[in-house]
Order: structure tokens, then sequence, then C-alpha cells
């Protein structure tokens, strides 16, 4: 008896854990369609200073990057993380060379922005060292 309400328990545990994984990724999905959104008003406005300089085949091509790019964040945003999933397994049975190369490439543009979208380039200091007061050493060990 006290195995079916551990398995019971553990079951609950674990409809939470997914819905809360669920709720978080539906988040980060809104996010990221509001800002392809962003990147392509962006991109659609930067084609009037191009039409001001005589460069209309160029904002042409522009604006259908941004159109592009619209349409996929309406299409990503159409979407339920289930099904987005569903389709990424897909993908990856079908080529997977295809999508470890594509994941390589995303998680090398992911820490590239990381990285930049740090505070000026600098690495944070441990609670506790005082570089200026030790002469370039930590306070608290004495190392540099």
């Amino acid at each position: 008896m006290e195995q079916g309400q551990s398995a019971a328990g553990r079951t609950g545990l674990m409809d939470k854990v997914r819905q809360s994984a669920s709720s978080q990724l539906g988040t980060q999905k809104d996010r990221a369609t509001d800002g392809i959104g962003s990147v392509a008003h962006a991109v659609r406005q930067s084609t009037q200073q191009l039409r001001d300089q005589q460069h209309d085949t160029i904002a042409r091509y522009v604006e259908q990057g941004a159109d592009q790019l619209e349409q996929f964040a309406n299409r990503l945003k159409n979407k339920d993380i289930g099904e987005m999933a569903r389709e990424a397994q897909n993908f990856a049975r079908r080529r997977p060379a295809l999508f470890i190369g594509s994941a390589f490439a995303l998680g090398l543009c992911a820490a590239r922005f990381l990285k930049s979208s740090g505070t000026n380039g600098t690495r944070s200091m441990a609670v506790g060292t005082d570089w200026s007061a030790a002469g370039g050493q930590s306070a608290e060990t004495g190392w540099a």
C-alpha cells in the first residue's frame, strides 16, 4: 500500500515539474518571438534610409528579410511547446548531422550572446574581495 502512495506522489511531482518546465519554456518562447518581431521592425525601419539613399533594390531585399522574420515569429508564436519538441525530434531523426551541426552553431551563438551581454566584458569579483586595499591581491587570501 505504501508503494502505491509513493508512486502516486512521484507521478504528481513529475506532473508539477512538467507543468513548470512547460510554463517556463512558453514564457521564453514568447520572449523570443517578441525579440524576433522587434528585430524585424528595426530591419524594416532601416529600409527607409536605404530608400533615401536611392538603394531601392537593396531596400526590397531587406524588406523581404523582415517579412520572413515576422512570418517565422508568427509561426513560432502559434505553436505550443509539445508540437515544437515533436518537430525537433522528427528533424533530428531525418537529418541527424544537420541537427547536430545546427545545435552546435546555436550553442556558439548563444554563448557569444551571453558573453557580449555581460557587464562591459568584466568578470564580477567574489564577495569580500577588496582588490584596491590589498594592492591587487585578494584581501581574504592574499592571492592575485
